[in-house]
């Protein structure tokens, strides 16, 4: 919080209040001292007025820290004025940044009455997902007279989290019966009370909550309930974000959508009250480093928390300047999803499902994909851009046990969907 008059005006003004002094002085004239004497009455009070109008002036904005791409939402800004003394005028001066304005300026001009509250409402379009910084906001008043002015800055951040869009797997033409979540084990270790295999006499220790009481009577005996047995699989959302992936052109839109198709998978997961986990080669913003990976959880909470790390995911550049001793090297990058991905799904176990959203479905990664396969692993993968031997590689991957599928960017969508 910093005030500011304005040294300009003032100054300007004292050395004419000396310079009426010393005439009235050197004239002997009355109302030369008549006019000193309002003047700086006037300019006196003015000082003080203004100074004291930011002291007794309480700020505080309202403005919601989440959204989703595509919202309209509002920032209110409070003004209680403690003083009996009222504000003639006040500018304010919003900061916003580019990607929320739905017009140019955010400035405008009020009036407070002593002892009252005003509120100033901006609207904030969201255009695209991100993590922004709102403000700071400015604060410019004075007197009447253009004597004295002041200013007040605010010093604490207020942030606002947009989350991508999320569309349902019909929307985004892909099959919404996708085997995630719940599959029948060999193993009875688990049991599904959903899913009943038959009855079995009762035996000490069974609860009384799996009897069978419409058997047992028609029996005359007691049964219990016999379930088949079943275990709880994950689902991990993978999101490359290989900036050397992108074709050049494709890069931002490419990437947006790929973000989009991410979080939509890890909705419908999370919808079918599954557990959902998130890996990718993409760079966090608010820490500078690679996008940490997020454990395979069920939960509203969960996925918002997997959203707000989609909200402000960018891409990773992992180019580097040629090799002076051998220019005609081929340089891999290191975040390349075929050589990034194999050691971070080691955790995984058999049975679980993987989504793989990448730009392009190259055959080294449906290799290192098949690889998964052979695992034990569910591998689906999603190309998000346009790659015009796509149905060769996916012919390949479906020889490989890796389902494919081409969900692009724009028209294309449209086609999918029909």
């Amino acid at each position: 919080m910093g005030r500011h008059p304005s040294p300009g005006c003032m100054f300007d003004l004292f050395f004419l209040l000396l310079f009426l002094f010393g005439f009235a002085v050197f004239l002997r004239m009355d109302w030369i001292y008549y006019v000193f004497y309002v003047v700086g009455g006037v300019w006196l009070i003015s000082h003080w007025w203004t100074r004291r109008s930011l002291r007794n002036l309480s700020v505080s904005r309202r403005v919601p820290a989440k959204a989703f791409a595509g919202e309209t939402i509002r920032s209110d800004v409070n003004f209680h004025n403690r003083s009996r003394l009222p504000i003639p005028w006040l500018r304010l001066q919003e900061t916003i940044p580019i990607d929320l304005r739905s017009v140019d300026q955010y400035s405008t001009v009020i009036s407070i009455g002593g002892r009252s509250i005003t509120q100033r409402r901006f609207t904030l379009h969201c255009h695209r997902r991100g993590y922004y910084e709102m403000g700071p906001l400015s604060l410019y008043t004075g007197d009447l007279f253009g004597f004295a002015e002041s200013s007040w800055q605010e010093t604490r951040a207020h942030y606002l989290t947009v989350y991508p869009k999320v569309y349902s797997l019909a929307d985004l033409g892909l099959p919404s019966l996708l085997p995630f979540g719940t599959m029948r084990s060999p193993q009875r270790l688990f049991q599904d009370p959903t899913r009943m295999a038959g009855v079995r006499p009762y035996a000490s220790g069974d609860s009384m909550r799996h009897i069978h009481w419409r058997a047992s009577a028609h029996e005359d005996a007691l049964l219990v309930k016999k379930y088949q047995p079943s275990m709880a699989l994950s689902t991990t959302v993978v999101l490359d974000l290989d900036r050397s992936a992108f074709p050049y052109r494709e890069e931002y839109s490419g990437s947006e959508w790929a973000v989009v198709l991410a979080a939509s998978l890890a909705s419908h997961v999370a919808e079918q009250r599954q557990e959902v986990g998130f890996l990718s080669n993409g760079e966090d913003p608010r820490s500078g480093t690679e996008a940490l990976r997020i454990p395979s959880r069920s939960g509203r909470g969960h996925l918002m928390g997997i959203l707000e790390i989609l909200a402000r995911i960018q891409m990773r550049d992992m180019r580097k300047e040629e090799d002076t001793s051998n220019p005609e090297a081929e340089w891999i990058s290191p975040i390349s999803l075929p050589q990034w991905l194999p050691e971070r799904v080691t955790h995984l176990g058999w049975g679980s499902t993987l989504l793989v959203v990448t730009p392009r479905l190259t055959e080294p990664l449906v290799w290192t994909l098949h690889s998964m396969y052979r695992r034990g692993l569910n591998v689906y993968a999603l190309a998000c851009t346009l790659q015009p031997q796509f149905k060769s590689v996916q012919r390949q991957a479906d020889a490989l046990g890796v389902v494919a599928h081409q969900v692009i960017w724009e028209s294309d969508l449209i086609k999918l969907q029909t």
